[in-house]
C-alpha cells in the first residue's frame, strides 16, 4: 500500500512538472490563470519533496560522540583516585566487542572522559575504579542516549 501511495505521489508531481515546464515554454497553450495555479502547486510540491528528504534523511548523522561525566561529583573526589576507565564497545553487527581505556580528566570538579567513532551498531559499557579499588560499572547502553546510571560493584 506504502509503495502504491508512493508511486502515486510521484506520478502526479511528475505529471505536474511536466505540464507546468511544457506551458512556462511555450510548448503547451495553458491559459495564464491556470499556468499560475500550476506554478504554485509545483512550487508546493517541491517544497513538501525537500522537506520530507530533509526530515528522513540523517545527513549529519554518523559515529556519536560518547561524553562521560561521573555524577555525583562527591562520590568520585580527588582523596580517592586515580580513577581507571574501561569503556567496552560492543558491536551487534560482528558481535565483536572491543577495550578502550580513555584518559579521565577533571573539569569543574567532575570527572570525564570523551571518546569519538561510537557506531549505531554499538553499546557501550563503562566500568570505572578508583585508587581504593572501588568500582562503579554500567550495563550496556546505546552512546546515543542521554544517560546510564552506574552501580558500585
Amino acid at each position: 500500500m506504502k509503495k502504491a501511495l508512493f508511486y502515486t505521489f510521484l506520478a502526479i508531481f511528475v505529471a505536474t512538472a511536466v505540464v507546468t515546464l511544457l506551458g512556462i515554454a511555450g510548448i503547451l497553450d495553458i491559459r495564464e490563470t491556470y499556468l499560475d495555479k500550476l506554478f504554485y502547486a509545483l512550487i508546493v510540491e517541491l517544497v513538501g519533496s525537500v522537506i520530507g528528504v530533509f526530515r528522513r534523511a540523517s545527513f549529519f548523522s554518523g559515529p556519536a560522540r560518547l561524553s562521560l561525566v561521573l555524577l555525583p561529583k562527591e562520590s568520585f573526589g580527588r582523596q580517592a583516585g586515580p580513577y581507571v576507565c574501561k569503556i567496552y564497545v560492543y558491536n551487534q553487527d560482528t558481535d565483536g566487542e572491543r577495550e578502550i581505556t580513555p584518559q579521565l580528566k577533571r573539569a569543574n570538579g567532575y570527572l570525564c572522559a570523551y571518546l569519538d567513532g561510537i557506531q549505531e551498531s554499538e553499546l557501550v559499557k563503562v566500568r570505572v575504579v578508583n585508587g581504593n579499588n572501588e568500582t562503579w560499572e554500567s550495563e550496556y547502553f546505546d552512546a546515543h542516549v542521554a544517560k546510564a546510571e552506574m552501580q558500585r560493584t
